[in-house]
């Protein structure tokens, strides 16, 4: 009798050790932004370079600034995608729905617009915002249109889930922007 509870004890005891591991690690995915539908853009078609994240971001790990200088990277806490995977699959459907008439093209011609975007930081800081900033271009034959950008959005709560939250309504103001950006070109 007590071999068979030690046993038990011990299988309970294992099973319980393996999902702390599985349940300890948290996957998160940039919201999916809504778009509506807006006027034709100038442009009739644009193609979209890769997007562009700074190395440090890239990686499977949330980031967290904790001071000026010192970033940690989440182990246990990770994208489901590589954040520029996450992006660039977001900002094409996003174009594809706010501006259902524009072609997207896969390569760039001489007279197609070219889309770039690069992100230099996406991440929550120690003072609760969370932080998206970079460039973005869109060029054509004719001109250059670079803009840079910076969205600080207050986490509503502590802990990761509020911080992805955050980041995606800075990313969804960024796409509203290059969406406008795109129509007016």
């Amino acid at each position: 009798m007590k071999l068979h509870l030690l046993v038990i004890l011990v299988l309970l005891i294992t099973l319980s050790a393996c999902s702390n591991t599985v349940n300890g690690t948290r996957y998160y995915q940039v919201a999916a932004p809504s778009a509506k539908p807006v006027e034709p853009a100038a442009i009739a078609a644009l193609a979209i370079a890769p997007v562009r994240v700074a190395s440090y971001l890239n990686g499977s790990g949330l980031v967290v600034q904790q001071s000026t200088v010192e970033f940690s990277i989440a182990r246990q806490h990770l994208w489901t995608d590589s954040l520029e995977q996450q992006l660039q699959r977001q900002l094409a459907e996003y174009l594809l729905t706010s501006v259902p008439k524009l072609a997207l093209l896969p390569q760039p011609t001489a007279q197609v617009a070219l889309l770039r975007l690069d992100i230099d930081r996406f991440y929550a800081d120690a003072d609760g915002q969370a932080v998206v900033s970079g460039r973005y271009s869109i060029s054509d034959e004719k001109r250059v249109q670079t803009q840079a950008f910076l969205y600080q959005v207050p986490l509503a709560d502590a802990g990761y889930p509020a911080m992805v939250n955050a980041l995606s309504q800075g990313w969804q103001q960024l796409l509203q922007d290059i969406t406008l950006a795109v129509q007016q070109h």
